[in-house]
């Protein structure tokens, strides 16, 4: 019985595999945005410092 977990993965797996890679898509570009976010914040605020 144990040896059956390290057999080959089978069709069974594929649903499981592309929600894994769809999930870490998703983490990456949310990541990707939230540093966008972040330099246009840090642009605005440096605006904001040689505007005063």
């Amino acid at each position: 019985m144990a040896e059956q977990l390290f057999v080959a993965p089978g069709w069974q797996e594929l649903p499981l595999l592309l929600f894994a890679l769809a999930l870490a898509l998703v983490f990456f570009l949310v990541i990707r945005q939230n540093a966008r976010d972040y330099r246009d914040i840090e642009a605005w605020l440096a605006e904001e410092e040689i505007g005063r």
